[in-house]
């Protein structure tokens, strides 16, 4: 059972961090308020129990929090998004259009960006997260805590690392 003090400090981090969330749900819900609505929901069930289990004890201080937060959320959305059970997102493919074919490419997309994360550090693979998100160079340096320089940089290196580990 939750304490009060837990209830209150959970409550805190979902207010500081309500825009990550907010932007990783909107990106994946086509603009549906249903799905926008359900996958928040996952997003802050998956940080509870994180929160719960390990309290902060888990965000070791090598990120910012927001990063720790997006990264708990995106897993926790893709995770939803790809159990079999929850087909009513296959209408988000009929929403924008997209034939079977499209989705079949689209599964072995993934694939591909799996067997790519396994070759990845973990820093490499939150800047990769930024990369399928489209995110701004600008979000990516106040998510990652580093100068906008920076990382162009970063992403710069692992673009290339991209390029060599898929032409292997």
């Amino acid at each position: 059972m939750p304490t009060v003090q837990q209830e209150i400090e959970f409550s805190d981090l979902l207010k500081r961090n309500y825009q990550t969330i907010n932007s990783i749900c909107l990106r994946y819900c086509g603009g549906n308020a249903f799905y926008f609505d359900e996958l928040r929901q996952e997003c802050t069930l998956e940080l509870w129990e994180e929160f719960r289990r390990y309290s902060l004890t888990r965000f070791r201080g090598e990120s910012t929090e927001s990063t720790w937060i997006y990264q708990i959320s995106y897993h926790a959305v893709t995770h939803y998004l790809r159990n079999p059970n929850h087909s009513e997102f296959l209408s988000i493919d009929n929403m924008y259009d997209i034939d079977n074919q499209a989705i079949d490419s689209r599964s072995d997309d993934w694939n591909l960006i799996d067997e790519l994360t396994e070759q990845l550090n973990n820093k490499e693979r939150a800047l990769l997260t930024h990369v399928l998100n489209d995110d701004s160079y600008y979000t990516i340096a106040r998510t990652e805590g580093i100068t906008e320089n920076n990382a162009r940089k970063r992403m710069s290196r692992l673009l290339n690392k991209l390029k060599i580990l898929i032409h292997k």
